[in-house]
């Protein structure tokens, strides 16, 4: 009986037990109004650019800049040799001055034709009244007339000399003034301010009127060109309009809102500017797009004109939005899915439809409620229609861009305001980490 007894305790012993459900971590999905953003390709273009060409011709005497020097409007960059240009200025002041000795010489003429016809006309009146009273002679008369007449004709011509040599004086002024207008261009100046480029024409080479010597660019602010759908551009119309039609009230001016951008070597869109300008000839029918323009300020001078860069646009709000971490969203040939724990801690599968993505959270358009646990951490261990253990956290909201962000900065990316989302997706994957 012993020998029994002990055999039947050993078999108990050796019985095989299941292992105890798996660990995983779950998380209740993100439930907030979010931003609805449009994200495209675009451009950056300086907004001033100016080349610098001579104006005249001439030998460049000397170069009063160097290479990616700051440059104010006005500046003297260039300086072309002046002998010619001051020898013209001479020749056309020597001008100026006999044209007005010319005038004075005509303005005396014509003064003293003045005197003439008036003398000639008093004679002339006195011939008339003594021939009409038969006290002159008729030869007498006629020359009195033809004085007269002889007199005006050489006022005529006096008033015309006068006005020739008057009209001479003004060409003369004119190519003073020219001269002296050449003369000013041997110093060639910043026709705006900003960083100037090498100069393409050494000193001691010739130039003509037009010549491209160097160009300048003012790298602050900065403008984007980028383009979006005709579908994209009636949403963001529509965004903005209440029922009636008509812009709802809490709605900025379409120049006032807020653009994000980020580099090819950036992972946040760091920059935050302004929309600007949209073109003003509409949609494009041959690509079905809509140019658009936002301006950033470049204090720091870290956008630089011709980088292809992406922006980021809002266009209205998703209310009562459903976000989960992107790492809980599982793909395979069916789509997307992820793991529900349900009410007696066992898994499920549930098939999702996400729509935008904000850092490291995206919004979930079917498949999951707000009550729903996620498995977040232990996707691995878990198995559809298999229990498990869960530890429950609390996800972060995503922090979303202020309205009142100031347009046209370029602060760095932990203080741009831009919608990255990423500071608190990344805490909520550290709570994950230690739960786990």
């Amino acid at each position: 009986m012993l020998i029994v007894a002990a055999a039947g305790c050993q078999q108990t012993d050796d019985e095989y037990k299941p292992p105890p459900p798996p660990k995983v971590t779950v998380a209740r999905p993100v439930v907030q109004t979010v931003t609805r953003f449009i994200e495209e390709n675009g451009e950056t273009e300086a907004v001033e650019r100016a080349e610098v060409r001579a104006r005249v011709r001439g030998f460049l005497e000397t170069i009063e800049f160097t290479p990616a020097q700051t440059v104010q409007e006005g500046d003297v960059l260039y300086r072309i040799e002046r002998a010619e240009y001051e020898a013209a200025v001479a020749a056309a002041d020597a001008a100026l001055g006999a044209a007005d000795a010319a005038i004075a010489v005509a303005e005396a003429a014509d003064r003293n034709a003045a005197v003439e016809v008036k003398r000639s006309e008093l004679e002339f009146e006195r011939q008339k009244a003594l021939f009409e009273k038969d006290a002159t002679t008729r030869s007498d008369f006629e020359r009195a007339t033809a004085n007269r007449d002889a007199a005006l004709a050489a006022k005529n011509a006096s008033e015309a000399n006068l006005t020739a040599a008057r009209a001479d004086r003004d060409k003369a002024q004119a190519q003073l003034d020219q001269a002296k207008l050449d003369l000013s261009y041997t110093e060639v100046v910043a026709p705006i301010s900003g960083q100037i480029t090498r100069t393409l024409v050494k000193k001691g080479n010739l130039v003509e009127s037009g010549t491209h010597l160097a160009t300048i660019v003012a790298p602050d602010p900065i403008y984007a060109n980028f383009s979006i759908s005709d579908r994209d551009a009636l949403q963001i119309q529509s965004s903005r309009l209440n029922e009636d039609g008509e812009l709802r009230d809490d709605e900025v001016e379409l120049t006032d809102i807020p653009v994000y951008l980020r580099r090819e070597s950036d992972s946040e869109f760091r920059f935050t500017g302004n929309l600007d300008y949209f073109d003003q000839e509409g949609v494009d029918q041959a690509t079905g797009t809509l140019g658009l323009r936002a301006i950033f300020g470049n204090a720091k001078h870290l956008l630089l004109p011709g980088l292809f860069v992406r922006v980021r646009l809002p266009v209205g709000k998703i209310t009562d939005a459903i976000l989960i971490p992107e790492k809980a969203i599982i793909r395979d040939q069916t789509g997307k899915y992820v793991l529900i724990v349900d009410g007696e801690d066992n898994v499920e599968r549930s098939l999702i439809q996400t729509g935008p993505q904000y850092g490291e959270m995206v919004v979930v358009e079917e498949g999951v409620d707000p009550s729903d646990r996620v498995i977040l951490e232990g996707l691995q261990r878990a198995r559809p229609g298999s229990p498990v253990t869960p530890t429950e956290i609390t996800l972060s909201p995503v922090d979303m861009p202020s309205a009142e962000t100031e347009p046209a900065s370029d602060a760095a990316s932990d203080d741009s305001g831009a919608p990255s989302g990423g500071a608190d997706a990344s805490a909520a994957a550290a709570s994950n980490s230690d739960a786990s």
